[in-house]
């Protein structure tokens, strides 16, 4: 695991092509932002499972 420090407003580039933004910093709470092309699935973590539930669009959960 790669760990880095970032102030707010600066951005990581992986690939290329994702770009992951510090927007902010409350306490100990970050709130990043992220662009990738359509193709690439963003989740959070706890959000994974080895089933899908119900009416539940994983593309969709990390909105």
């Amino acid at each position: 695991m790669l760990v880095l420090r970032r102030k707010v407003g600066e951005i990581l580039v992986i690939a290329g092509f994702i770009k992951i933004a510090v927007l902010g910093v409350e306490g100990e709470r970050v709130k990043l932002g992220i662009s990738a092309p359509p193709d690439v699935s963003i989740v959070r973590e706890e959000l994974l499972s080895t089933e899908t539930q119900p009416g539940q669009d994983t593309q969709n959960a990390s909105e």
